[in-house]
Parts: structure tokens; C-alpha cells; sequence
């Protein structure tokens, strides 16, 4: 008879604890909806301070500053560039006008769509000046909307531009840069500015 009283005792428990202590009239609480995703960026750049070259710049300026940089979108929001701005000295030059297609594009072994960066991807290029000019900084930002339509605008970290060697010889022309396959990175994060 024990026996018996604890199989009852057992299965009494067993189905009280299976019971649910809400009454199925109660309405369900709805689970708040996700916040849309927004566009965020790092930029790496292969060195930072970049030495100065004085060759393989540019076929026109063939010294220069120039280095590789990953802009990595970290958000999760395909992000679609309108403009590139590049300041020299924290200053915008005119010579360095171009479109971001024309200085950034796939990165090896990655998936791109020309035009966009897609959500948790990512573009390269080469970045700096070829002049004969002197400077100590280059900076670039990225305008342009992410997938929700917010307007944002990206700036990257500050890129020390290395001394001249003394008695390097300089041409009088400034020219843009050639895209280059990227290298190996050294990671920096982006301000975001909204």
C-alpha cells in the first residue's frame, strides 16, 4: 500500500506542476517589434602613418602617400554611397574630386554589388594623395542612405601622412590614385555623423 501511495502522491504532483497558472482567456503580450537596422562602419587601413613613396603613386605623380583601407559595414543595413570627400590637412582640395565607385570596390573574396554596400559587407580601395605638395593628414568621409532611408554620413579616422625623405625629387603635377588590391589591415573606427 505504500507503494501505491507514492505512485498516486508522484502523479498528483507531477500533474499539478503541468498546469498552467494563466487562464486561457488571457490575452497574449505581443513581443516589441526589432528596431530597423542602421548603417555603421570601421574603416582599417593597411598602415597608419603611411610612409611617403616616391614611386608607384600614379603614372602622372609617381611619389605620394597611399595605402589600402577596408570600410566594413557592421550594422547589418545595406548602405548606398552618394559622395566621397577627401580632406588633406582637414581641408577639402579640389583635385581629389571623385565618386566613392572610383576610388573603392569589392574587396578579395567577398560578395559585392556595385553601388552599395550590402548589410555586413564591405569595399576597399586605395586611399591618399599623389602631389607634390606637403602634408601631414588625409581623411575621407562617405555620404549617402542605408536600407531605412536614414541620410548618414561617415568620417574616417585621421591618416598620418609620413615625412619626405630628404632629397627626394618631386614632380609639380597632383594626381589621383590607381585602386590596389588590398593587404593585410589595421583596424580604426568611423565616427558616424546623423
Amino acid at each position: 500500500m505504500t507503494g501505491l501511495l507514492a505512485v498516486t502522491t508522484a502523479g498528483l504532483m507531477l500533474f499539478a506542476c503541468q498546469k498552467s497558472s494563466t487562464s486561457p482567456d488571457a490575452p497574449a503580450t505581443p513581443s516589441p517589434a526589432a528596431p530597423p537596422r542602421t548603417s555603421a562602419f570601421t574603416v582599417t587601413f593597411d598602415e597608419n602613418p603611411v610612409a611617403f613613396r616616391s614611386s608607384g603613386c600614379s603614372f602622372s605623380t609617381p611619389q605620394g602617400w597611399y595605402t589600402q583601407a577596408r570600410l566594413q559595414e557592421t550594422g547589418g543595413a545595406i548602405f548606398t554611397p552618394t559622395t566621397l570627400t577627401q580632406k588633406l590637412d582637414g581641408n577639402i582640395v579640389s583635385f581629389l574630386t571623385e565618386s566613392f565607385s572610383s576610388r573603392f570596390g569589392a574587396c578579395s573574396g567577398m560578395a559585392f554589388t556595385p553601388g552599395m554596400i550590402l548589410g555586413n559587407g564591405a569595399a576597399c580601395g586605395t586611399i591618399g594623395v599623389c602631389t607634390a605638395s606637403a602634408f601631414a593628414t588625409y581623411q575621407f568621409s562617405v555620404s549617402g542612405t542605408d536600407a531605412t532611408g536614414h541620410a548618414l554620413t561617415f568620417d574616417s579616422p585621421v591618416l598620418q601622412l609620413g615625412a619626405r625623405a630628404a632629397g627626394q625629387s618631386i614632380s609639380l603635377t597632383e594626381s589621383p590614385l590607381v585602386p590596389r588590391a588590398p593587404a593585410a589591415q589595421v583596424g580604426l573606427a568611423l565616427e558616424i555623423h546623423r
